[in-house]
């Protein structure tokens, strides 16, 4: 029993750490008086840069939408390439190194530099029991981070944050909505790659979740022109449709499948116009624009909220169902392969418990299980499908 929590405790506190990069996309110089959509791409590990890859997606994305705000990438420095000239083959301009130990502290003294934060978008790897893993399993963004709360007041008019890593909305999102003021949207199951199909869909790229091979050689449907599909311009993580299974447990009594937002300090009306605002920046199947018709914004939408599925027409379905429940009134539509979990803007009812390896404090890997405290069905989608389109009435505001 004590070598196992020594072995875990080598893996979790003992890991070599790297650098972090700071980097501007499609502009030479850094002013942190800008308004500034930050990108954070954590170690990628086994996955190499896809983490920096689908950071180059939202950064032409955000590019094309907000020509006049500036555009930075934090990027851990990945120890088997060359960061700087990959980066820079990607439109990202090296402004510095820092030579610190990328974890929660040292990001969250970068970012506060910043002050006018207009959205910052988390890509790494995460979990709910220890957070975001900036550079490896040891140097993290967690609950127990100090004084997250520094970066308030450094924020923009509706600004919002993206946690793109697995689990990030059971715990971290809300916990930093409340201390950033700001809404804050995680994932409530595991998230992963997708990859632009020529049918005009995003689809896991492993065996069975793909209707054949024919993948997109260019993608037309994102942003203001058509872009080859190299490096992250047909990539984006998405929640999956599947209860979280992996390296901490079996969550298989709920999920969604889609980002939750949590609004703990902001209003019903403020939170649905924000949530509203952030789709102009999702990789997505339609090149939304401010000023766009509500059909138009509900194809995206859908995109963002339904699942998709290669052995049926799982995103028709939800569309339908969904539209179906602003008549019927009946919001308990749920496409997620189980349970869907309840939430509201403040938080979810649900725990997550793990085991705890022998006189330590840490949670024993595969031991964690997800404890649904809701009794009966869930509205929860609905609800944040009617959230969205109220907000719609604000896109332009």
């Amino acid at each position: 029993m004590l070598k196992f929590a020594a072995f875990l405790m080598m893996c979790l506190l003992a890991s070599e750490s790297n650098a972090f990069l700071v980097t501007t996309y499609s502009s030479d110089k850094l002013n942190y008086n800008l308004p500034t959509r930050i990108l954070v791409a954590g170690a990628g590990d086994d996955l190499g840069t896809q983490f920096q890859q689908v950071a180059r997606g939202k950064a032409l994305k955000y590019s094309q939408q907000y020509p006049n705000e500036q555009i930075v990438l934090i990027a851990a420095d990945e120890p088997d390439i060359d960061d700087k000239i990959a980066l820079q083959n990607w439109g990202f301009n090296f402004q510095r190194e820092n030579k610190s130990t990328f974890n929660g502290d040292t990001f969250l003294d970068e970012a506060k530099k910043f002050k006018q934060i207009a959205s910052i978008d988390i890509f790494s790897h995460s979990s709910a029991q220890y957070g975001i893993h900036l550079d490896g399993k040891a140097h993290r963004l967690t609950l127990n981070t100090k004084n997250v709360e520094r970066l308030k007041g450094h924020f923009t008019k509706d600004a919002y944050a993206f946690l793109h890593g697995c689990n990030g909305g059971f715990n971290l999102a809300p916990f930093l909505s409340n201390a950033w003021e700001i809404p804050v949207a995680g994932a409530m199951t595991s998230t992963n790659f997708q990859k632009l199909h020529s049918d005009g869909n995003f689809y896991l790229t492993e065996e069975g979740f793909f209707p054949n091979t024919d993948w997109a050689q260019t993608n037309d449907k994102t942003f203001n022109e058509s872009v080859k599909c190299n490096a992250g311009m047909c990539l984006r993580l998405k929640p999956d449709n599947n209860p979280y299974t992996g390296f901490w447990g079996e969550y298989g009594d709920g999920g969604l499948s889609f980002y939750k937002f949590f609004c703990i300090k902001n209003s019903p009306d403020a939170c649905k116009r924000v949530m509203a605002k952030s789709l102009l920046g999702f990789v997505g199947n339609t090149n939304l624009k401010a000023g766009a018709t509500l059909v138009e914004y509900k194809k995206l939408l859908f995109d963002f909220l339904c699942p998709v599925s290669a052995k049926r027409d799982l995103r028709r379905e939800c569309e339908q169902n969904l539209e179906n429940a602003l008549v019927t009134g009946d919001l308990t539509y749920n496409p997620f392969s189980r349970k869907q979990i309840e939430c509201n803007f403040q938080s979810c009812s649900v725990e997550i418990k793990c085991q705890k390896v022998l006189l330590t404090g840490i949670y024993r890997p595969g031991t964690c299980q997800l404890i649904n405290n809701f009794e009966g069905k869930s509205t929860t989608l609905v609800r944040e499908y009617k959230a969205y389109l109220e907000g719609f009435n604000n896109l332009n505001n």
